[in-house]
């Protein structure tokens, strides 16, 4: 287990074959075992926070694992045409979807199925498992979200206003905090 680290931080390091300037993180580690482990991070970005360095080096496992998972489930090693402009606008598309459902997890409070398996991330997200319940007199009726959709949107004029006016009547008395509320 990871005791302590000591940073020391070299800006300017020249080396022949690189034709930019590098900048160094060296790390020293003791363990609770009180051994230590001695090693070092390059750079081109000139920083400012010398933690920087070993804090973004250990989001790599999990960008390692985005990128198997672009490989291997978002269809990116499959390509069929000999076309350059083919596959790099189906490599394109592949990745801006992957963003838009990044950013849709992201927006959604769904940032844990964001490393998940597509499959898995469909399931979770799936509209199938809502459903509206209807209730009359004593009975009920279940409806998945998207058949209550299509039902309202296919009830007559004058049954949808009247459908309308129920539903921005439900949404007010759902939506407004309740008043007066005795302490607990």
């Amino acid at each position: 287990m990871l005791q302590s680290r000591e940073l020391c931080p070299i800006k300017g390091f020249q080396w022949g074959e690189a034709r930019v300037p590098l900048h160094v993180v060296v790390l020293r580690e003791t363990y609770a075992d009180r051994h230590q482990e001695g090693w070092a991070l390059l750079s081109t970005e000139d920083f400012t926070d010398p933690q920087q360095l070993p804090r973004d080096y250990a989001r790599r496992p999990t960008i390692e694992e985005r990128h198997r998972q672009l490989k291997c489930f978002h269809n990116l090693t499959d390509f069929h045409s000999r076309s350059f402009n083919a596959v790099a606008a189906q490599v394109v598309f592949v990745l801006l979807s992957y963003t838009l459902r990044q950013w849709q997890l992201w927006k959604s409070g769904h940032e844990d199925l964001a490393g998940a398996h597509p499959d898995r991330i469909q399931r979770q997200l799936n509209l199938r498992d809502q459903y509206v319940v209807i209730y009359h007199q004593h009975a009920y009726a279940q409806l998945p979200l998207v058949s209550f959709t299509r039902e309202v949107l296919e009830l007559e004029p004058s049954a949808r206003r009247k459908a309308l006016t129920q539903i921005r009547r439900l949404e007010r008395s759902l939506l407004t905090p309740l008043q007066n509320l005795p302490p607990p």
